[in-house]
């Protein structure tokens, strides 16, 4: 079958524009630079809508309770289940986001005060007040293989860009609902 000449150059730039355009696709979809500027993501973002659902305590007065109080103590861990096992924001998983919050050190590289492993939390002094934030306010940061920049003073946020996981963890201080392995972490600057 012979097409006119005309409708021939319309049918080749025709196919070489369908293939600039996939290949541009296929650039930009594949390219390791498609996904680099981190996505900004603030705490109330790690929590799914809805929760918390219900009052773990259901309305219980505690004021009145003493620490040693047995009822008190039972109470502490039904709470503390409760926020233990946050529920998390699925679509976050594998992300590449940019987070600012407060350093609570867990590891250092041995013999030096450079912090390896830390907790990252929404508020200075969380999880050395008892008790600690939800698990979904809570992320276990890897910084082992990324420009660590901590500030001098300890009250002061940084800002931390890596990928994050939704990976729970236990530590002697808390339990975390995502895990974030840093590329960087830097004093934040608001």
């Amino acid at each position: 079958m012979f097409l006119n000449p005309c409708l021939r150059n319309i049918v080749r730039q025709q196919h070489k524009l369908l293939a600039l355009f996939l290949s541009l696709a296929i650039a930009v979809t594949w390219s390791p630079y498609a996904d680099s500027s981190p996505r900004p993501l603030g705490w109330d973002e790690l929590v799914p809508l809805g929760w918390p659902d219900r009052d773990p305590l259901d309305g219980q007065d505690i004021s009145s309770l003493n620490d040693e109080d047995p009822e008190a103590q039972r109470l502490f861990q039904v709470l503390r289940e409760y926020l233990d096992n946050a529920p998390v924001v699925e679509t976050l998983h594998g992300q590449t986001v940019e987070i600012p919050g407060y350093v609570v050190p867990l590891r250092f590289k041995a013999g030096t005060r450079e912090v390896q492993e830390f907790l990252l939390v929404p508020f200075y002094g969380a999880c050395i007040h008892v008790p600690p934030p939800a698990s979904n306010q809570i992320v276990l940061v890897d910084a082992s293989n990324s420009q660590v920049r901590l500030p001098d003073n300890p009250d002061e946020p940084v800002r931390v860009v890596g990928k994050l996981r939704i990976d729970r963890s236990e530590s002697e201080l808390a339990v975390s609902s995502y895990q974030l392995s840093a590329t960087v972490v830097s004093a934040y600057k608001n």
